[in-house]
This record gives C-alpha cells, sequence and structure tokens, in this order.
C-alpha cells in the first residue's frame, strides 16, 4: 500500500513504548526516533543536525535527546539545540573550526496514540 505524507503511519503498539523510552523506526526509508518521555510521546528525524549520528544510541538528560557521538543535546518537544558539549584542549580530539559547531535544529513530526497504537505521519 503507498501512503501519501499526509498519512499516519502505525509505528508500534503503544505498550512496546513505555515511559522515558525510545526506538528507532523506519517509515518510507526515513528513519524517525520515536520516544514517550515523562508521559508525552515525541518524534523526529533519527540523524543528528550536527554531524547525522543515529539518535537513538543516545540517552535522555531531562526533554533532551543527547547524540552519543558528541554530546549535542536537543529538546524532543520542541526540537530546539538547547545543549553542546564544551570542548577543551584536554579533549582527546579537537576540531577543525568553528564551522563544525554548527547545527539546525531537529526535524519534528506529529505523532498520536489511538486504540493501542503509535502513529506518526512525516507531515
Amino acid at each position: 500500500m503507498k501512503y501519501s505524507k499526509t498519512d499516519r503511519y502505525p509505528v508500534c503498539k503503544s505498550s512496546e513504548l513505555v515511559d522515558d523510552t525510545m526506538m528507532k523506526v523506519s517509515i518510507d526509508m526515513v528513519d524517525i526516533l520515536v520516544g514517550r518521555r515523562n508521559g508525552k510521546l515525541f518524534a523526529c528525524d533519527n540523524s543528528c543536525p550536527h554531524k547525522g549520528a543515529s539518535l537513538s544510541k543516545g540517552c535522555f538528560n531531562g526533554d533532551r535527546v543527547v547524540c552519543y557521538m558528541h554530546g549535542y543535546e536537543y529538546n524532543v518537544f520542541t526540537g530546539k539545540l538547547e545543549n553542546m558539549k564544551s570542548w577543551k584542549k584536554e579533549d582527546t580530539w579537537v576540531e577543525q573550526d568553528m564551522e563544525w559547531r554548527k547545527s539546525g535544529d531537529l526535524i519534528l513530526y506529529s505523532v498520536s496514540e489511538e486504540d493501542g497504537t503509535v502513529y506518526v505521519a512525516l507531515k
């Protein structure tokens, strides 16, 4: 069955997404991070806006998902970059220039729950 971008896609059972968890799902070859934080659902692109790492390998810090690769923290409800790891000379590696630190915000998706199923819409 072919979906349009306005369709809702069933991504998992509600029982699979307990509080303070997240999982990667694929919809039309797009990797989505879907989760539940403090009882509230979220869905965003699984690719970190900084350098493309998989956010599903990260962890929570408050309402933020922390990218495992460089420590950038994005709010899962607003999509905003809220914290960047502070780089010190003692770190094991040093970025090449200030352009390297730049990052956009998360791409958010509409997420809903109905009759024991979690749905995500790409638009």
